[in-house]
C-alpha cells in the first residue's frame, strides 16, 4: 500500500473522526466495550466499559500534526478520561491518556507559560485565557497511559 503524503490541511472533522475511531479500535483490542456517542453528547466522545464492568467516559480530542491541543478546564470528576489521539497521515498513532486533574494542570502550565511570554514580548497577557489547551510536550508525558483507565 502507498504511503499517504499530507500535502493539505486535513479538515478538523475528518481529524475528530479518525482520532475516536482509532481509540474505540484500540479500547476493544485491549478488552474494553466502547459505544459512540456521535457527536450529539456534550460532555464525551464515548461511552465505556472496562473488561471488569465500570463505566467511564471518554473525550477524545484529535490531531493529525503536531500542535497545540485545544481543551477546556472542567471540574474534576473520577469517571472521565482524555484520550489525545495524533492520527497522522502515512505513519503510526499515538495516544496521550489523561485523568480530568491531569488535562486541567496541562491547561494551567500552558496558560502560565502563555502569560510569561506575551508579558516578554510585551503584549497583553490577558487574551491568552481566550483559547485554553495543552502543550504537545505537556502530553507526552502520557504517551501510552492506557493503564490509567479503569480495570
Amino acid at each position: 500500500m502507498e504511503k499517504l503524503v499530507d500535502k493539505k490541511r486535513r479538515s478538523s472533522h475528518q481529524t475528530q473522526w479518525a482520532a475516536q475511531f482509532a481509540v474505540a479500535s484500540e479500547l476493544c483490542k485491549i478488552g474494553y466495550q466502547v459505544a459512540l456517542t456521535m457527536g450529539n453528547h456534550p460532555t464525551a466522545d464515548m461511552m465505556v466499559y472496562s473488561p471488569e464492568g465500570t463505566a467511564f467516559v471518554i473525550d477524545v480530542k484529535g490531531l493529525y500534526k503536531r500542535n497545540f491541543w485545544a481543551v477546556r478546564r472542567k471540574p474534576e470528576k473520577s469517571d472521565v478520561f482524555y484520550v489525545f489521539a495524533f492520527v497522522p497521515a502515512g505513519s503510526a498513532n499515538r495516544y496521550f491518556v489523561m485523568t480530568q486533574s491531569e488535562v486541567n494542570a496541562g491547561i494551567d502550565a500552558e496558560f502560565a507559560r502563555a502569560q510569561i511570554a506575551a508579558a516578554a514580548k510585551g503584549r497583553d497577557s490577558n487574551w491568552v485565557d481566550k483559547f485554553p489547551g495543552v502543550s504537545w510536550t505537556y502530553a507526552e508525558k502520557f504517551d501510552g497511559g492506557w493503564d490509567k483507565l479503569p480495570a
